[in-house]
C-alpha cells in the first residue's frame, strides 16, 4: 500500500497512469512523454516544444516509468521504447481518489450530512418548534431523498474523476 501511495504522490507518474489507462494498450514511449508534457504545460501536444517533450521523455525514462515497472503496473521496454499497462494497474483506482483544491473528500461530506441528519432528528423526536410541525414520516423523506441525491453525486463525480477517464488528467481540469 506504501508503494502505491509513493507512486500516486507524483502528479507525472499519476499523469502516466492516467494515459496508459485511457489507450489500455502498448503506447510508444515518446507519444507518452509528449502527452504528459502537453498536460504539465496546458497545451495541446501540437503546441509542444522539443525541449518540453524531452524534459518529461528523461524524467520519465530514469525514473517513473522504472519504478511503475518495478511495481508491476506497467511494462516498460527501454530498448523497444514501449509501454504498456499491466492487469495490475486496474487495481490502482481504489488508491487513486482524485480531490480537487476546492472540494471536500466524500468521507467527510457524508460524516457531516449524517450528523446534520441525526440533529434533526433528535430536533425532532423533542418536538422543537417549527420542526415539529412537519410530520415524521416527510422528514424521514427528506433525510432518503437527501442521502439519494447525495448517493447519485457522488456516483457522477467518482466516475469523472477516475484516472484512465476521456480526457485531461482529473487534476489538469480541477486545479
Amino acid at each position: 500500500m506504501d508503494a502505491v501511495y509513493d507512486v500516486l504522490a507524483n502528479r507525472r507518474r499519476r499523469y502516466a497512469i492516467h494515459y496508459l489507462k485511457q489507450v489500455d494498450d502498448r503506447v510508444e514511449f515518446g507519444e507518452l512523454a509528449e502527452q504528459i508534457a502537453a498536460w504539465e504545460r496546458g497545451k495541446s501536444r501540437h503546441e509542444v516544444t522539443s525541449d518540453e517533450r524531452k524534459y518529461a521523455y528523461s524524467a520519465l525514462q530514469q525514473r517513473h516509468l522504472p519504478k511503475l515497472h518495478d511495481l508491476g503496473l506497467v511494462e516498460f521496454d527501454k530498448r523497444a521504447g514501449r509501454v504498456e499497462p499491466t492487469t495490475a494497474l486496474e487495481s490502482i483506482d481504489v488508491y487513486a481518489e482524485v480531490v480537487g483544491r476546492r472540494s471536500v473528500p466524500w468521507g467527510v461530506y457524508f460524516l457531516g450530512l449524517s450528523v446534520v441528519h441525526a440533529v434533526l432528528l433528535a430536533m425532532v423526536g423533542v418536538d422543537i418548534p417549527p420542526l415539529s410541525a412537519v410530520d415524521d414520516l416527510r422528514w424521514s423523506l427528506l433525510f432518503v431523498a437527501s442521502l439519494g441525491v447525495s448517493s447519485l453525486v457522488f456516483v457522477y463525480d467518482t466516475r469523472r474523476m477516475k484516472l484512465g477517464e476521456t480526457g485531461p488528467p482529473p487534476e489538469v481540469t480541477r486545479e
